[in-house]
This record gives structure tokens, sequence and C-alpha cells, in this order.
């Protein structure tokens, strides 16, 4: 349990990080929903990666 919440908060500061900069580098603003709604679907996508890969792992 302990090891999902350490990867679901590492998933959720480095997607909203990675995608509050790129932002701010290439465009003109940052905008709370787009950084939002992107690492939302980053989160739902690494997560479901992980179950997937586990799931391949053990067969």
């Amino acid at each position: 349990m302990t090891r999902e919440l350490m990867f679901l908060a590492s998933a959720a500061f480095g997607s909203v990080a990675l995608v509050a900069a790129y932002l701010y580098l290439f465009h003109d603003g940052i905008s709370a929903k787009e950084v939002g709604s992107t690492a939302a679907a980053m989160i739902f996508g690494a997560y479901l990666g992980r179950v997937w890969g586990r799931k391949e792992a053990h067969g």
C-alpha cells in the first residue's frame, strides 16, 4: 500500500512539474486547467502501464 501511494505521489508531482515547465518554456503562459488535465492523463497512463507491466511479469 505504501509503495503504491509513493508511486502515485511521485507520478503526480513529477507530471505537474514537467507539464508546467514545458508550458512555461515553450508557450505563452501556464494555465491551471491545462496543467491539471495533462498531468492527470500522464498519471493515469503511468499507473495503467504499471498495472499492465505487473500482470505481464506474473503471467
